[in-house]
């Protein structure tokens, strides 16, 4: 699933009784952006991955603190706990970066230290967490439900932000 594909699965495209399943598809998303990135030298490949990374990272976080974590925080206190935590040092690199320029070196340093904290923060969740969940006897088409409707809202919000006078496309 490319990028585009993952801002339009709202809808028909969400599977909303295989939750597990969006949030793995939005990590493959998120690991081919980072490679796209760090493979390259090519300033226009890196000005469009960049920012793209960040702004998908961002929604993931948002769908999984805001509906995903509270829905199976008892499955695992610690390992949910854990995983916020690993969000707030995520989110502390996208903030650098977001102030700084593309062709900035710092920012590839950056960029680099927040591939290795999304891509730790991934297996961690593939390996440990969603396992847990999977077996934890939750109605995951409920959370699938809410999942869904929490990022049809969020997509709706960009494009409507997207929509504004002087913002590129």
């Amino acid at each position: 699933m490319d990028e585009q594909q993952h801002m339009n699965r709202s809808g028909a495209g969400f599977p909303v009784d295989r939750p597990l399943e969006a949030l793995k598809a939005d990590h493959a998303t998120v690991k081919q952006l980072f490679e796209r990135f760090l493979n390259t030298q090519d300033m226009n490949v890196r000005q469009e991955a960049g920012p793209r990374v960040i702004e998908l990272l961002e929604m993931h976080a948002a769908l999984e603190e805001t509906v995903f974590y509270p829905q199976v925080h008892d499955v695992d206190p610690s390992l949910v706990n854990h995983s916020e935590q690993e969000h707030q040092e995520a989110r502390d690199l996208m903030q650098q970066l977001k102030g700084m320029d593309v062709g900035d070196p710092q920012y590839e340093q950056l960029m680099r230290q927040l591939s290795e904290s999304v891509l730790h923060h991934v297996e961690s969740e593939e390996q440990q967490l969603f396992p847990k969940v999977q077996q934890a006897n939750l109605d995951m088409t409920a959370l699938g439900v809410q999942m869904q409707a929490y990022e049809a809202s969020m997509v709706s919000a960009a494009a409507r932000a997207s929509d504004q006078p002087g913002r590129p496309r």
